[in-house]
């Protein structure tokens, strides 16, 4: 029998159940015995890295716990690509652990199964922000949650000592910190270094990604909700000023490295890393490496407040248990044993690098009993007062795709009007909640 021959009944169904783009594949599987049952594990981590391998030390204690055989494979290159391959051959993987905000553009393909929290053991100790991430547009649940993180402002604090600069507390003290980098040589060798290294590439929408933070925190907004749907707020006056203020970082203050716009996350993070910027706003998973790199140089702050306060970007993974599997409850004894406070301490890993779980979602879970490091702390704290995660629409990227397009061509052509730029967005994102099937009347 095909293993998940249902599961892509989703490519299909969404274009034949065009009238509803929630629509997921409700065909009953039949389930193999029990004790027959295996799983197959896809995450979307680069094979042979630490991260690999702290799945497969976890796969691997999870089957000698339950006796259930499970393989781990890790995917770096085009996952969502690879994922979309196996689901034409209906053969999809059985359980997949990918970022929450991936959640939507799965469950509108009906690849997912609905998650019901009261057959899953232990989700009651998973704190309900955390849940938030694995919730849909429909109120639905259809993944349970793995890790949490936020972000936070990692800093070259040898660069802002050698200043005389204090830690920024607002956002001029945070771009004049930037400038002073640029301008005043902090690294006393006469090299040219940027304020911030941003990843302001298109792809993936990582520019978008990685100035959210930033744009709700000056008072932007992506979406009005209201009780009959969405209307887009991408064109608000809090929202342009808030696209401006970033803009501004490459076209007045000129804070940004050269070529911005053509960088992603693992060539921002080697930029920084090597002594090429000042500043990095960055999540938690990156802590090892970079302390590893920079030693004492490095300081860790919580992001300074904008014109509205600090809003900070929620993300986390989520185990999505795959529509069309043979092995549904093997599916959700992995979950279990994801979500227990055995399978969040291995996949925490101390203070190594690699680690799978950033903030647990146990709420029974200490971090202290694991991890030495007070950084960690300060990261739960931003995520407990500040965290907030993305809008819960049947679909998030190409809403994320079109605003990393916007915020890509403004901090690459200072001619642009930003007022203008995010009109025309706000029809994109206007037309696209219609597609959806959600826009406010």
């Amino acid at each position: 029998m095909t293993r998940q021959f249902a599961a892509f009944l989703g490519v299909a169904a969404v274009l034949a159940l065009s009238a509803c783009s929630g629509a997921t594949a409700a065909v009953q599987v039949e389930q193999a015995p029990p004790d027959e049952q295996t799983l197959e594990i896809w995450q979307r981590k680069s094979p042979g890295g630490p991260s690999d391998k702290i799945g497969q030390e976890l796969v691997a204690a999870f089957t000698e716990e339950t006796g259930i055989p499970a393989t781990m494979t890790s995917i770096s290159d085009e996952f969502e690509v690879k994922l979309q391959q196996r689901a034409v051959q209906r053969n999809l993987p059985d359980v997949v652990i990918n970022d929450t905000a991936q959640l939507g553009n799965l469950q509108s393909q009906g690849l997912l199964r609905q998650i019901d929290r009261d057959d899953i053991d232990g989700a009651d100790d998973v704190n309900e922000r955390a849940w938030d991430g694995a919730r849909a547009y429909d109120g639905d649940y259809y993944g349970v949650p793995v890790t949490a993180h936020t972000v936070a402002l990692f800093n070259r604090k040898d660069w802002r000592e050698n200043l005389g600069l204090d830690v920024p507390d607002d956002w001029d003290s945070l771009v004049s910190m930037w400038q002073g980098f640029a301008e005043d040589d902090p690294t006393g060798t006469g090299k040219d270094v940027a304020g911030l290294a941003l990843p302001g590439t298109t792809q993936r929408g990582y520019i978008s990604w990685n100035t959210s933070t930033f744009f709700w925190s000056g008072g932007g907004e992506y979406f009005e909700e209201t009780p009959d749907g969405y209307r887009s707020a991408v064109a608000t006056t809090g929202s342009v000023r808030a696209a401006t203020w970033i803009r501004n970082l490459a076209c007045q203050a000129d804070v940004l490295q050269p070529g911005a716009s053509s960088y992603d996350t693992g060539t921002t993070k080697d930029l920084f890393k090597s002594g090429g910027a000042g500043s990095f706003l960055v999540a938690p998973y990156e802590l090892p490496s970079l302390k590893e790199a920079l030693g004492s140089d490095l300081e860790v702050i919580k992001p300074p407040p904008g014109p509205a306060g600090l809003v900070t970007l929620a993300e986390g993974n989520n185990a999505y248990l795959m529509a069309g599997s043979p092995n549904q409850s093997a599916q959700e004894k992995f979950a279990e044993y994801l979500i227990s406070a055995q399978g969040q301490e291995m996949g925490m890993a101390g203070d190594r690098d690699g680690n799978l779980v950033r903030l647990p979602v146990n709420s029974t879970v200490d971090m202290a009993d694991t991890r030495e490091d007070s950084d960690w702390a300060m990261f739960q704290q931003l995520f407990d007062d500040n965290g907030r995660y993305v809008p819960a629409v049947p679909n998030w990227n190409p809403f994320l795709n079109e605003s990393a397009k916007t915020l890509n061509a403004l901090i690459s052509d200072c001619s642009l009007d930003v007022r203008s730029e995010m009109e025309a967005l706000d029809d994109v994102f206007t037309a696209e909640l219609g597609r959806q099937e959600v826009l406010a009347p």
